[in-house]
């Protein structure tokens, strides 16, 4: 893993003695019904689309409007959006929310506000006014996007797809949280320039979220994440770090204990017919290992 990474002047100078480190409880509870009934209402939402209203003249509280954006810092132009959606919320506070209330079909708005020292403008152009319209969950509709034949069908497998989820998500928690309390009782000497160049792979990933969302970097952390500048390079700094120190605890507690993987055991846990890419088999190795070695400390209830 360290190869792959281009990491070898990191290192792990003392291990933490096994019965030093915390036991985590993980429960195998199974969805409520409520939270099974939630995720399908979040799924259809996800498939809303949107329905022009000609009968709707003006952008008012509560409708949806299909609009063109241009948003530019100074007389940079740093976003630009030909097919934007918005549902005007009472509640939404944003500048472009504000800005299309009250606009109708075919006007163009212009609107500014300072952010952080920073001064944007954006220009609008509204296309279209309606609503989002949710689809209904119908043996029709799951044919047709679930790959199911009706909709007990579905549900049926949905619970059952969930329930397995919800345990794999606690069993990734409790290993973090092992993890992490190994990375507190042990002791590691790290290179900062080889933690620094790793973690530039942390914030080209940002860049990749922020281009899905059709959003600058910049952008991306101040308005989604929240944070400055600083907070942001120091947090993927952390996520670097911290990384590589779990890299670390795994490879000194597996060749302590003498942990090995079986490659037939390995291809089939994650359901591989034939060995995939060296570096791709390596990540594969790391994720076995990290169930072995976190595996004494997690007690199913």
């Amino acid at each position: 893993m360290m190869g792959y990474l281009n990491i070898d002047k990191c290192r792990i100078t003392e291990l933490s003695e096994p019965d030093k480190i915390k036991k985590i409880n993980i429960s195998s509870e199974t969805l409520s019904q409520e939270e099974i009934d939630k995720y399908v209402s979040d799924q259809l939402d996800l498939d809303q689309s949107f329905k022009a209203d000609p009968s709707i003249k003006q952008v008012k509280v509560n409708d949806c409007v299909n609009f063109s954006i241009q948003k530019y810092e100074g007389d940079k132009k740093i976003f630009s959006s030909d097919d934007e959606y918005l549902c005007i919320d009472e509640k939404d506070e944003s500048v472009v929310a504000k800005s299309l209330i009250g606009s109708m079909k075919g006007d163009t708005i212009e609107a500014s506000e300072n952010f952080e020292g920073c001064d944007y403008r954006y220009v609008m152009t509204v296309k279209n006014i309606g609503k989002m319209v949710t689809p209904e969950l119908s043996d029709d509709y799951v044919k047709q996007n679930l790959n199911a034949d009706s909709v007990s069908d579905y549900l049926k497998n949905l619970e059952k797809s969930l329930n397995n989820d919800n345990e794999s998500a606690s069993i990734l928690r409790a290993q973090n949280d092992i993890l992490e309390d190994y990375i507190g009782k042990c002791k590691f000497d790290l290179d900062k320039e080889q933690v620094t160049e790793y973690s530039k792979s942390i914030v080209n990933s940002y860049v990749n979220e922020a281009y899905l969302y059709n959003k600058d970097l910049k952008t991306y952390y101040t308005e989604d994440l929240h944070m400055s500048e600083k907070q942001f390079f120091d947090n993927c700094y952390k996520q670097g770090e911290d990384y590589i120190k779990k890299i670390l605890v795994v490879g000194a507690v597996a060749e302590k204990e003498k942990y090995s993987v079986d490659e037939e055991e390995l291809l089939k846990a994650f359901e591989l017919e034939k060995h995939p890419s060296d570096e791709a088999y390596t990540y594969m190795e790391y994720q076995f290992l990290t169930s072995d070695v976190t595996a004494p400390y997690i007690i199913k209830q």
